[in-house]
């Protein structure tokens, strides 16, 4: 069972009304899983009717449609939205559980559930998704759901605010049987060829096979596809381990991706290869070819071999799919008790141990006010820098799983999204930029001169031969260095990324043939700390095993960070182990 990936994604709201109202093919699959589930007053289910002051569940949805118009303010000549998208907050670490719940002592119990969901990203949706049957409570910060996975559709077309594709699934495999039953078959277009490079402002489809190089470059152009060929066929490491003879990707785990290419190859790699690599590396790690590990390299790397699946809107369709799925079950709670199912906008601030096997966690909704609920289970699907806050006395109840969670180091980046008063002629799906050549390869040259390096057409799943007057760009700016998070928060970071960003578009819109006049605004989308960076050795030394390992058979971890792996493929992997345990202790 192949794993693997993300850096960023969006949905398809569009479908959202016909499939809560049970209308089209997807209502069918909608009103065939709630026949499955239990009636009101059944397990999982309140009793009562306890305020929630949760935000409207309509309001949570992934996938956000925009009207043709939004407010915007000119930079460097160029229209964009007022601030940013995605993440939304005064700090990027998690504030402190907030006084007046705790003040005179444990606040008041106000319902009884099976399953909290802390969390209603991909890994909370997928989790809350699988163990629907058990009527699970979902608890997400923000106002919508979906994490970095949200989306957004502008006149029609869906784009993404975050993660893009998945690879394609291995026939008979649980990836496979989720992702048809979420109807991604039904809407991909799989991307099975190589992603062209832009070098000195000219887009190469055939990079990796000589075009527009120097002749000098072939032989380690054609041994570098040798290797990985051979990686993707023959020593392909999954992650999550499939556990029996895994001790050689726990050995290569232990090397930098740097390292064991540079032995594979046998050769020193010219730097336009090694920008080329470096420039995947930035795109999907937030991290440099010599900062992760060899087996989460190659995990990414080699799994390009399979082909990508493309839904409209990136991974969105598939965070919308599940979202609406759980949204429905709300139809079997009376109209007063609403929401209940789905809880936006509630940041959860403690998780502590009740008597009876049972854990108490706390939340504040968006009014200021706390609440409590009393759970048999809680999955924690947030990342593991959230998780060691809200449980409670962490390092005193498991220090060495809080140790592990210390280990743990994350990276930012900035998604664009470029809305056109035109089409985009050129079909493919994206395109890597190197530039004029000199890619930046360390930390200190990817915070001085770093830019976007994936540019991607939200226009790849259209219908075949449909061109339409406007279209979407989707563009990816990592930020691989350690104060990057601080850039998005700190005096004029948005002014000077937006600056930036004008003169970048600027140029892309030259290569595809696009006047500048046809933007008609440009989005930036922040996230503050989404990637974990797949540092050597944390496989390795049994730290993933550690970070991902149950408390009591009562707190469950269900988040890409499990395996320091950026990876929709893991959060949705570790949901079915998880999950499948949850149901049968239930």
């Amino acid at each position: 069972m192949r794993s693997r990936r993300e850096v960023v994604g969006t949905g398809l709201g569009v479908f959202a009304a016909m499939a809560l109202r049970g209308g089209g093919a997807f209502g069918a699959r909608v009103a065939g899983l709630r026949a499955g589930g239990h009636s009101h007053g059944e397990r999982g289910m309140v009793t009562g009717c306890p305020s929630t002051g949760a935000w409207p569940i309509a309001g949570t949805s992934p996938q956000l449609i925009l009207p043709d118009t939004t407010p915007t303010t000119l930079v460097e000549g160029l229209p964009f939205m007022p601030w940013y998208t995605g993440d939304s907050f005064s700090g990027l670490e998690h504030p402190a559980t907030p006084p007046n719940c705790f003040k005179d002592g444990m606040p008041a119990v106000s319902e009884d559930v099976d399953i909290v969901v802390v969390g209603g990203g991909i890994s909370g949706l997928a989790a809350a998704y699988l163990l629907r049957d058990h009527k699970p409570v979902l608890i997400e910060m923000a106002d919508r759901c979906g994490g970095a996975a949200r989306g957004e559709t502008w006149r029609g077309i869906p784009y993404s605010l975050g993660n893009a594709y998945v690879i394609t699934p291995d026939e008979g495999t649980f990836l496979e049987q989720i992702y048809s039953e979420l109807g991604m078959d039904e809407a991909v277009r799989v991307d099975s060829n190589d992603a062209p490079i832009e070098l000195e402002g000219e887009i190469l489809n055939g990079f990796f096979d000589g075009e527009g190089v120097d002749p000098s470059l072939l032989p380690a152009l054609k041994k570098y596809r040798e290797v990985v060929s051979f990686m993707a066929n023959e020593e392909y490491p999954d992650i999550p381990l499939p556990g029996g003879d895994d001790d050689w990707i726990r050995e290569l785990d232990q090397r930098t991706l740097k390292e064991d290419l540079e032995a594979r190859m046998g050769m020193e790699i010219p730097p336009l290869l090694a920008g080329a690599v470096q420039a995947y590396c930035y795109s999907s790690f937030a991290a440099g070819w010599d900062e992760i590990s060899a087996a989460s390299g190659w995990n990414f790397l080699a799994a390009e071999e399979f082909g990508r699946w493309v839904t409209p809107g990136g991974n969105a369709f598939m965070a919308q799919r599940m979202w609406e799925v759980l949204a429905a079950m709300d139809d079997d709670v009376p109209e007063p008790c609403r929401p209940h199912h789905i809880r936006g906008g509630c940041r959860v601030v403690d998780v502590r141990p009740l008597p009876f096997s049972r854990e108490m966690v706390t939340y504040v909704d968006p009014q200021g006010e706390c609440h409590a609920i009393r759970a048999k289970h809680v999955v924690m699907a947030c990342p593991k820098l959230l998780a060691k806050r809200i449980i409670h006395d962490l390092g005193d109840r498991d220090p060495t799983k809080y140790e592990a969670f210390a280990k743990l180091e994350y990276r930012a980046y900035l998604i664009a999204n470029v809305l056109l008063d035109a089409p985009i002629k050129r079909d493919f799906y994206d395109i890597f930029l190197l530039g004029n050549g000199d890619f930046p390869m360390t930390e200190f040259e990817a915070q001085h001169r770093g830019e976007v390096c994936d540019m991607l057409s939200s226009m790849f799943t259209r219908p075949t031969g449909q061109i339409g007057s406007s279209s979407v760009l989707t563009l990816y700016w990592p930020l691989p260095f350690d104060f990057g998070r601080w850039t998005l928060l700190i005096g004029n970071g948005w002014q000077d990324y937006a600056s930036r960003l004008a003169v970048q578009v600027r140029r892309m819109l030259k290569m595809l043939d696009v006047s500048s006049a046809a933007v008609k605004q440009i989005r930036m989308t922040r996230w503050g700390h989404a990637m974990p960076i797949a540092a050597p050795g944390l496989i390795a030394d049994g730290t993933c095993e550690e970070l991902r390992r149950p408390m009591d058979d009562r707190i469950w971890f269900v988040q890409q960070d499990n395996w320091a792996l950026p990876a929709v493929e893991n959060c949705l992997l570790d949901a079915k182990t998880y999950t499948d345990q949850i149901a049968a202790l239930l």
